[in-house]
């Protein structure tokens, strides 16, 4: 039962694993527990506290929303993995969302901190709406980072090739 870096951030490692199949049931639970986790906190907790800054009605469209993109993305990624004719997409999202989604979350809270001080003197509304559509911006580009990594392991076995390319990783 080993776990190591890798397992957390490079999405080509994992990526092989799930090709040849020898990720361990014990792993792919992990990674469940840890994206259920981190939705939970996302959705309950940070979506829906009240921020004395932001109008009630702005936290419950982030809320209403992030559970729009989830919905549409997991849709969107069970398309890439084949979709009814598609297997193992359980097996595969829950890998590929933590190790691509750390790097989202990074990404976006980096976002959220200069956006705070390059929109300090702005309206409440003004940061509001900014931090919004940031959001949604990385959100939407996490299922699409998450669905370029999905689609070759749910491409057909004959001329399957795992792609690394510029952003492979």
């Amino acid at each position: 039962m080993s776990l190591n870096h890798r397992d957390l951030w490079d999405t080509t490692h994992v990526k092989t694993e799930l090709a040849s199949r020898r990720m361990p049931e014990w792993k792919t639970f992990l990674y469940f527990l840890a994206l259920t986790t981190f939705d939970w906190l996302q959705f309950t907790t940070l979506r829906t506290a009240q921020y004395e800054e932001r109008p009630p009605y702005l936290s419950s469209f982030d809320a209403w929303f992030a559970f729009g993109i989830t919905i549409l993305g997991l849709v969107f990624l069970f398309a890439c993995n084949g979709g009814p004719q598609g297997r193992d997409f359980l097996y595969r999202y829950f890998p590929l969302s933590v190790v691509v989604g750390w790097k989202f979350a990074a990404v976006a809270l980096i976002a959220s901190w200069v956006g705070s001080i390059a929109l300090q003197n702005s309206p409440d509304s003004v940061r509001g709406w900014t931090s919004s559509a940031t959001l949604v911006a990385i959100n939407v580009a996490m299922f699409l980072r998450i669905g370029f990594h999905l689609k070759p392991l749910g491409a057909p076995a004959r001329g399957r090739r795992l792609k690394s390319g510029l952003f492979g990783r």
